[in-house]
């Protein structure tokens, strides 16, 4: 599931000096990262399918992200994940249980989705593949070995600055596609009570309090 979280903004230390930077392809990133930063909290909708063509698998989901500072909500996987700065709540709604506890510093940068709105600037080199009928496609390498990710391929549509779909190639075989169906201003403000899961009104919801 972290995996999977950490891929739902653009895409997902460093041992390199010299990074290999394209500057096209920053330019295109940071302007479509700059829009979305412009947000007071955005709403994303989204397809979410792992393949692995080796073994024909083949799986799709529906999801749902709310994100704000650094706070942020995620549906996806009958699983619901809230993140209100301090506190992160896992909630199964079928089993009737959550789960409560603290990020640890490897959470912290790696499950919190807001985060990675600035990560080709820190993790990953890129470069700018085609850019053909106003469609970006840009590919993102490790800077540094990663234990998960081949690369990562990000498709933007420059004359709007926003993300149509985003791959991870797994170096398992199992490759993680999101498409953006859209991304947004919510229609509501959203304040931190929305990024907390609300027990009271869950009142038999089991409480796993890990903190």
């Amino acid at each position: 599931m972290k995996y999977i979280l950490s891929l739902i903004a653009i895409a997902m230390s460093s041992m390199l000096s010299y990074a290999q930077t394209d500057t096209n392809a920053k330019n295109i990133l940071d302007k479509t990262v700059e829009k979305i930063k412009s947000y007071p909290a955005v709403e994303i909708v989204f397809d979410m399918a792992m393949e692995n063509k080796a073994e024909n698998i083949h799986e799709s989901y529906e999801g749902k992200a709310y994100m704000k500072e650094k706070m942020y909500k995620i549906e996806i996987m009958d699983q619901i994940n809230y993140f209100d700065g301090e506190t992160i709540y896992t909630y199964m709604p079928d089993a009737e249980e959550v789960t409560v506890k603290l990020p640890d510093e490897d959470q912290e940068s790696f499950l919190n989705p807001t985060i990675l709105f600035d990560i080709h600037n820190q993790k990953f080199n890129q470069k700018l593949v085609e850019n053909k009928n106003g469609i970006a496609y840009i590919e993102l390498t490790p800077k540094a070995p990663h234990k998960q990710i081949k690369k990562i391929g990000v498709w933007i549509d420059t004359a709007k600055n926003t993300v149509q779909k985003v791959i991870s190639y797994g170096k398992d075989g199992n490759d993680i596609i999101i498409t953006i169906k859209s991304l947004k201003k919510p229609e509501q403000e959203l304040d931190i009570t929305f990024f907390r899961f609300d027990t009271k009104a869950h009142p038999d919801v089991e409480i796993n309090d890990l903190r």
